[in-house]
């Protein structure tokens, strides 16, 4: 079950935010029980989003919240916090690594060298894949992050199992994130104040994400796809570019898209997700990039990695070391492949040369640091997509302009000039900027300096358009197959 699918949009979602209203309302004048009850139904909504998808997954992500929760009282009561810290860890560590990255290392060390460590009878005829279940990147890491900051004092260990649970399964970020910490929502698992203004927003927030998904994402999705599937030196340097712009916009609305349905549902359930993107393509270097590019992502990386390895405190040629230890892990975690690895690589070779050389940065005009970014993440994109080696070095070509154009380019232009991805092109250019935070600040003076009348009728006409918004992205749905997030692969 996806966000952006009618089973969801039209019964799942109507039904679990009527209920949970329904429970808070009704409970409302208890105390100490309410949000017991209420994360209970929570966590058995969770539970059916989750199975809907994976029925046969669920019992991992079941063992890792169990683990996990036993785990965090031992390394609250016992002396040997240390020891139950690391074991646990591992015991994550190894279900995210076999469920992950087994396929990828039977791949790398091949079927022969297998069976040269198995005597006749033992010998295996082909390596049985494993699947990759749903979320299961974000949910380790999550209870990874949780196990640290209890070991180190941060954070309390719950004994409230129902609530542990619902921190770990809870739908809306469940299966691409945000990654949330436990300290993020300790306090609203217990107490939350849920009103009318806070659930108007988090159904507006929803919307605006729906919207980058459908009417953006997947639009300028059907360029980048048709782009990356012209066979190796058949593609124009003009079909690559509008390819690699098309889809560093997709992948860029698809997750910030997914995020903002997922911190919209939040606000409506009670709940303060963090945000997970700040206009990432205005950053005038990757440094400044990776601050607004999956915010929760890197800055885990950053407080659970990068410095307990050391940070900068050992000296600058170990940062280094640490940085690209840290962006390895990074592209690694994205997926098990080789390409993620070099994605993951080539942003910290960037990173380590932005911190080798900061002046011959900062000399730079800022119109130039811009593009300097935007070519950047532009050409990394090209790894991320692409599935082999050989398909990124010779897309490299086509961007260069070492191939003609070819017959089997009529799909992306067959795309390119449709009316609806003209117009995606163009919001995306413009959406991925900040002129939406300016023209609604702009818009907040007017609304605050208006009389009650026209501050109703503004507030039904922004009503109205969300509303529309909500219409025209739902239409196509009906009658027509979604597509998924991109980040449900990870």
């Amino acid at each position: 079950m996806v966000f952006s699918s009618v089973i969801f949009l039209m019964v799942f979602l109507p039904i679990v935010l009527l209920t949970a209203s329904l429970i808070y309302l009704s409970l409302y004048s208890l105390k100490s029980n309410k949000f017991v009850i209420l994360n209970l139904f929570l966590l058995l909504s969770s539970l059916l989003f989750y199975f809907w998808g994976e029925p046969k997954h669920i019992y991992i992500m079941l063992a890792v919240t169990f683990i996990t929760y036993i785990s965090g009282i031992l390394i609250n009561k016992l002396k040997y916090k240390k020891i139950v810290l690391i074991v646990s860890i591992i015991f994550n560590l190894s279900i995210l690594g076999y469920f992950k990255y087994y396929n990828f290392f039977m791949d790398l060390i091949g079927l022969d060298l297998v069976n040269f460590f198995l005597s006749e009878n033992e010998k295996i005829k082909s390596i049985v894949e494993v699947a990759l279940p749903l979320g299961i990147s974000f949910y380790v890491f999550q209870s990874i992050s949780y196990l640290i900051d209890v070991y180190k004092g941060e954070v309390k260990a719950t004994y409230n199992f129902i609530n542990f649970a619902s921190y770990i399964t809870l739908f809306p970020q469940l299966v691409a994130g945000p990654i949330v910490r436990y300290s993020h929502i300790e306090q609203e698992l217990t107490y939350r104040n849920i009103t009318i203004e806070r659930f108007s927003n988090g159904a507006s927030r929803f919307i605006m994400g729906l919207a980058k998904k459908l009417l953006i994402a997947d639009t300028l999705g059907r360029v980048a796809d048709a782009a990356f599937a012209v066979p190796n030196g058949e593609l124009s340097a003009f079909s690559a570019w509008l390819g690699i712009i098309s889809y560093s916009l997709q992948i860029y609305f698809d997750f910030s898209g997914y995020s903002d349905m997922a911190i919209g549902i939040g606000h409506m359930l009670g709940f303060k997700f963090p945000e997970n993107f700040n206009y990432p393509y205005i950053s005038k270097s990757v440094k400044e990039f990776w601050r607004r590019w999956h915010i929760s992502l890197s800055t885990w990386f950053r407080d659970y990695v990068y410095i307990p390895l050391g940070g900068n405190r050992k000296g600058q040629f170990r940062s280094y070391i640490n940085q690209i230890i840290v962006f390895f892990l990074c592209g690694l975690w994205h997926g098990a492949s080789i390409m993620f690895v070099l994605w993951g690589l080539y942003h910290g070779f960037f990173l380590t040369l932005e911190k080798m050389f900061p002046k011959l940065i900062e000399k730079l005009p800022s119109v130039l640091k811009h593009c300097y970014v935007i070519l950047m993440f532009m050409f990394g994109w090209v790894l991320f997509r692409a599935n082999t080696f050989e398909q990124a070095v010779n897309y490299y070509k086509s961007l260069f302009g070492f191939y003609p154009e070819h017959i089997k380019e009529s799909m992306v232009y067959l795309n390119a000039f449709a009316g609806d991805y003209i117009i995606a092109l163009i919001a995306g250019i413009i959406l991925s900027t900040p002129v939406f935070p300016y023209l609604r600040s702009k818009y907040q003076i007017i609304f605050n300096n208006a009389g009650s009348v026209k501050k109703t009728a503004m507030a039904g006409i922004s009503s109205l358009m969300i509303l529309l918004l909500f219409l025209i992205c739902i239409m196509p749905l009906f009658g027509s197959t979604f597509k998924s997030f991109i980040y449900f692969r990870f």
